[in-house]
């Protein structure tokens, strides 16, 4: 029989993990996956009424629309890929914006919307946030008839 000798009265206990002032877990390394930082991204942007996702699909095609692609919608979240490298995220959204607001503006507003939002949700420092306007989207609510 093989094993360890135990002194009569005593465990073994496992070690306790690394501690630093106050007693305060010392824990490893966080990675956030690119994947799950550009959703962070995508859901931070949809969060801006005048921001919305771009045509998918078949969508982006001339005419994409009759071949079943989805047109760009102001309710669906942006696309975004990320690139992640250490602790800073670099982003590139396409969205479509609300017609007929500033492009210039909401895309300010949207950049820094991001950055602050990735950061604040992923602990990452957010590099250079490109964006690309796909679509202008006009309102298309119904004019109300005059009878």
């Amino acid at each position: 029989m093989t094993g360890a000798i135990q002194q009569p009265g005593t465990a073994s206990q496992p070690s306790a993990p690394a501690t630093s002032e106050g007693d305060i877990p010392v824990l490893g390394p966080i990675h956030v996956s690119q994947s799950v930082v550009a959703k962070v991204a995508a859901h931070a942007a949809s969060e801006l009424p005048q921001v919305g996702g771009a045509s998918h699909g078949l969508g982006r095609l001339p005419r994409g629309d009759l071949l079943g692609g989805g047109k760009p919608d102001l309710g669906r979240r942006p696309k975004v890929i990320a690139h992640v490298e250490g602790t800073h995220a670099y982003l590139q959204l396409v969205v479509s914006v609300r017609w007929p607001a500033s492009v210039p503006s909401v895309t300010s507003t949207l950049r820094d919307h991001v950055r602050e939002r990735v950061q604040q949700l992923t602990g990452l420092q957010v590099g250079a946030v490109n964006i690309e306007v796909a679509a202008l989207i006009a309102d298309t609510a119904p004019l109300a008839r005059v009878q």
